[in-house]
């Protein structure tokens, strides 16, 4: 590995097989650099830099490395991510589309047919759901979530006023989930 592949690498942090391959690094160069311990495997197809600086989302890193560019953030793991849940979800929870199956452990695919082009945010390395989704998708899957944790998340998110009534209504016609958000208005701003 030249100068130039190892800062790339460095930069990218997490990073695929397909990713090497794109600046010049063969499958086999990988797995001699892994031998080395030059670098870390963290998946199957999915490594990183020893040096690489991470921050505190590297698991939704490597979440979005290994189910791809229409994997999305979501559900549990966006409202923990924007401090609405208390406890740290035992499980990434991953927005997917419909078809995507997994044997990995770890993740919680949410298979969805909501649009995973919409209320996304693209951040370091990944991509996550905004505040606004985050909050219309906890009560979509509420059974799945927790009453009080969706509940909870909804009316923090209003009181800390990281949102508004009104963009949590562009969001939800958005997304096609305006009866989700009319179900439950009542509870949050009472």
């Amino acid at each position: 590995m030249d100068k130039q592949q190892a800062s790339t690498i460095r930069k990218r942090g997490i990073f695929t097989l397909a990713q090497g391959k794109e600046i010049g690094l063969s499958q086999q160069d990988i797995s001699r650099l892994v031998a080395a311990k030059d670098l870390k495997r963290v998946g199957r197809g999915i490594y990183l830099h020893p040096d690489a600086k991470l921050d505190r989302d590297v698991g939704f890193q490597i979440a979005f490395a290994k189910f791809g560019p229409d994997a999305v953030i979501g559900s549990l793991s966006a409202l923990y991510h924007y401090n609405f849940a208390e406890q740290v979800p035992g499980q990434v929870w991953v927005l997917v589309p419909p078809g995507k199956r997994t044997r990995v452990r770890g993740y919680k695919l949410i298979r969805t047919k909501t649009r995973l082009d919409k209320e996304i945010v693209d951040e370091k390395g990944y991509r996550i759901v905004t505040v606004e989704r985050a909050v219309i998708e906890g009560l979509k899957f509420i059974t799945k979530i927790g009453e009080r944790t969706a509940i909870k998340a909804a009316r923090e998110s209003l009181a800390d006023r990281l949102t508004t009534e009104i963009k949590l209504a562009k969001a939800a016609k958005k997304l096609g989930l305006e009866s989700v958000l009319a179900k439950y208005l009542e509870v949050i701003m009472s």
